[in-house]
């Protein structure tokens, strides 16, 4: 078998699947997601407390940004099986779910208020 028909046999093989500059490209774009993700949180959490004076509307972006750290970090466990993306992983579900339960009392509240 020459050069190129290895080079051929390995196109047919890998046809569909992400070259490592594309893996690469997803992980670092996932990255600066997440990073602009938590800064508008962080925009959100001041605008909402100082702004508009209603401090709960933080609680659900921070549940969702929570809620995607917590599923990125299960997947990088299941594929690198850190210890440190489990950890992370169990911490912000946890908090994904602590965020939502106080969003749920935060909006009762402001209903039963009216």
């Amino acid at each position: 078998m020459n050069r190129e028909e290895i080079l051929a046999k390995s196109r047919r093989e890998n046809k569909g699947k992400p070259d490592e500059l594309e893996v690469v490209a997803f992980g670092k774009a996932s990255r600066v997601g997440m990073y602009v993700g938590g800064a508008i949180c962080i925009i959100l959490v001041i605008v909402s407390s100082w702004v508009i004076d209603r401090p709960e509307l933080a609680l659900a972006s921070w549940m969702i940004y929570m809620a995607m750290q917590g599923a990125s970090n299960i997947v990088l466990y299941k594929h690198l099986r850190s210890q440190e993306k489990l950890i992370s992983a169990i911490i912000c579900t946890v908090l994904a779910v602590v965020f939502a339960v106080s969003f749920a009392i935060a909006i009762y509240l402001y209903k039963v208020s009216m």
